[in-house]
């Protein structure tokens, strides 16, 4: 389902969260990936302000400026000694999180690691890909999506499309994800909404400050909250 304002926590199936540990939600980037680390931070920012503990952790060369500012407790951290680091610092931090309190722990990491055949089984239960509308974006996107699915059968696989023009062009872009992977996994793709990728997303990059800090009224920090608060409502 693309319109998931319109669907109850949990309607995809099971969360990886259920058994009442906090979940951990890999993020496959590319890089460097200015872009969706950017769009990875500002919605951690945005669960942090709706009451949840995050961490986000991710090799440096990732995170870049995106991961300096630490607000609303939410926690950064660098880990740039290969998969087995990063895997090993997000059980950690899972161990640290509370278990009464909503928490959500992300781990990104190069999507080249899929192909690669690193060890980061671990990382793969619950995914968040960020996707835009072109031809080049859905490509690749298919392929870590395929990947994931193949690697880690019965995975959360969740999809934010950002870059778009219209809600139509939105749901197009998800669809088409979402069709190919029913084909040939037969799992079903959860949509985590939509983000703006307007001015203010930009000036987030360059400058690391969060857009629900600097701009909270925008469409953009408005369409942040919208995805953390999906993420938070399967937790």
């Amino acid at each position: 389902m693309f319109a998931p304002e319109l669907a109850a926590p949990g309607d995809a199936g099971v969360s990886p969260a259920a058994d009442g540990a906090p979940p951990l939600i890999g993020v496959p980037l590319a890089r460097p990936d200015a872009v969706r680390a950017a769009l990875l931070e500002n919605v951690a920012v945005e669960a942090g302000r709706q009451g949840a503990r995050v961490t986000v952790l991710a090799p440096g060369a990732l995170l870049g400026a995106a991961g300096t500012a630490s607000p609303f407790g939410v926690e950064s951290h660098r880990i740039d000694a290969g998969p087995a680091a990063l895997v090993s610092g997000a059980e950690e931090a899972l161990r640290r999180a509370p278990r009464r309190d909503p928490s959500l722990v992300f781990a990104a990491y190069p999507a080249s690691w899929l192909q690669k055949g690193a060890d980061v089984a671990a990382l793969l239960r619950w995914s968040l890909v960020f996707v835009r509308p072109d031809a080049a974006s859905l490509h690749e996107a298919a392929g870590v999506i395929e990947s994931i699915a193949a690697q880690a059968p019965g995975a959360r696989l969740g999809v934010s499309v950002y870059g778009v023009r219209s809600l139509v062009e939105a749901r197009d872009c998800f669809e088409h994800l979402a069709l190919g992977v029913e084909r040939r996994f037969g799992c079903a793709l959860v949509s985590y909404g939509v983000l703006v990728d307007d001015v203010h997303v930009s000036r987030s990059i360059v400058t690391g400050r969060p857009v629900g800090l600097s701009n909270p009224h925008t469409p953009s920090a408005r369409a942040f909250a919208d995805v953390a608060r999906l993420l938070l409502g399967d937790v």
